[in-house]
């Protein structure tokens, strides 16, 4: 599927050289926490849109654009502390997260995404948590959204 970026965004990724930077940001929430993590994977803190990302280091697989295939990404976190883990372990239920992808001259321009995305699995130990993500809307919701009875439907049921 095709998808429109920027100009400096194209330029960027079809010259030989440039000095354009793209930027993984990612906002963690849950209903849990007081306001929303949000993180870059930079080595310096960034502010889109008004809010500021801290720089933190993680690694993201975004998923395939392929049709037919359900989308899931993978989110690895690195150099994790106790206190991070112990925050995994203190939630009873997945936190949601948004990624978004960004120039560094140009933070307030969101180049792909947002995507929203459900932790549907997570596994740690002393060097990484992983993160498995899904599209948290798309796979539960009812197809059709309405059903067909004779309150909503009179129509078909006189």
């Amino acid at each position: 599927m095709p998808r429109q970026v920027s100009v400096a965004a194209l330029q960027g990724a079809l010259a030989q050289e440039t000095n354009e930077v793209y930027l993984v940001i990612l906002e963690v929430d849950h209903p849990d926490f007081g306001s929303p993590l949000r993180f870059v994977n930079n080595d310096a803190d960034i502010t889109s849109n008004g809010d500021l990302y801290t720089a933190f280091p993680f690694e993201i697989r975004l998923p395939d654009d392929v049709e037919d295939k359900e989308p899931i990404a993978s989110l690895r976190i690195t150099n994790v502390s106790r206190e991070l883990i112990d925050e995994i372990r203190s939630i009873a239920s997945p936190p949601s997260m948004v990624v978004s992808v960004i120039l560094e001259s140009s933070p307030n321009t969101i180049e792909w995404g947002p995507l929203d995305l459900e932790a549907r699995g997570v596994t740690y130990d002393a060097d990484n948590i992983v993160f498995n993500l899904a599209y948290s809307a798309f796979t539960r919701e009812p197809f059709p959204y309405w059903a067909f009875d004779s309150v909503r439907f009179p129509g078909l049921f006189s």
